[in-house]
């Protein structure tokens, strides 16, 4: 299977999978702004850790290929090249890994930044990088399907099983396609590629809107750019947890959250003394 890009924002490309014979690599990098919504009024486990953090909006890079996928997420107001991304995702058709570590020292660096003294208090990160799927479900106490997105790695773009659709929020002068999905059923993720009309023949980057529903996590995703080809190869990570580091990692959330609520509260109370009376 071979595939094209999706470029967005930042310049670089999302791979999507095409019919081979096409004469476009199978293989590319990306980068785009993406928007992240939840379908539920109780957030899901994925949704909610990354809505505390800052990062359901933002520019997303990374590379793809049609077995695994590696991103990087960047909260919106960051830069995807002078700042560090809140933290990483791998995604193969085995197994979905998270960057526990990035997200930690992230995180460290934003308290740390701004009231130093905190630096005493956080340690460094000396645990394995990458969390797996179980292991984040046991850290959340989900079901460790709510924390995999293997299925989304399995969209093909066969020219005879493509559907037009119109959805809802089309831009306009784009023509929508429904990609089929390998995974069956009814939580299967579901993908609607947009791409400009006026520039789908004309250029090697044409204007693409990316609709991604994935209803096992009740999550919608939008993504915006042009289109591009590129070579790239994505590696699993070789910095992992432990199982038993879990409970270390428990252990770091609880101290990150106490300090925290602790500046949140002395800042509260400064704002009370400085405040001029009613």
């Amino acid at each position: 299977m071979s595939g094209f890009g999706v470029r967005g924002g930042c310049g670089s490309a999302v791979q999507l999978g095409q019919p081979q014979g096409q004469g476009i690599p199978e293989r590319c990098q990306l980068c785009t702004d993406y928007t992240i919504i939840s379908t539920e009024a109780e957030p899901p486990a994925l949704y909610a850790l990354l809505d505390k953090f800052g990062g359901t909006t933002g520019s997303l890079t990374g590379q793809y290929t049609p077995r695994a996928v590696q991103l990087a997420l960047y909260p919106a107001g960051t830069s995807t090249v002078n700042d560090a991304p809140l933290t990483r995702m791998y995604i193969s058709e085995e197994e979905t890994l998270y960057d526990a570590g990035q997200l930690y020292n992230k995180l460290r660096s934003t308290v740390v930044a701004e009231y130093p003294l905190a630096s005493l208090l956080l340690p460094g990160w000396s645990l394995g990088s990458y969390i797996s799927q179980d292991q984040l479900a046991t850290l959340l106490g989900v079901d460790p399907a709510a924390t995999g997105l293997q299925q989304v790695n399995d969209f093909q773009l066969d020219l005879k099983q493509l559907k037009t659709v119109q959805p809802a929020n089309a831009k306009k002068g784009y023509l929508y396609l429904q990609l089929p999905n390998l995974a069956a059923g009814e939580d299967a993720p579901q993908l609607i590629l947009g791409i400009e009309k006026q520039g789908l023949l004309k250029t090697l980057s044409p204007k693409v809107h990316i609709l991604l529903d994935v209803p096992a996590h009740h999550i919608h995703a939008e993504l915006s750019g042009t289109v591009t080809a590129s070579q790239t190869v994505v590696t699993a990570p070789t910095s992992r947890m432990q199982d038993s580091d879990v409970e270390s990692l428990v252990q770091l959330r609880k101290t990150i959250e106490s300090i925290v609520q602790f500046v949140q509260t002395a800042a509260q109370s400064d704002d009370a003394v400085t405040s001029p009376a009613a």
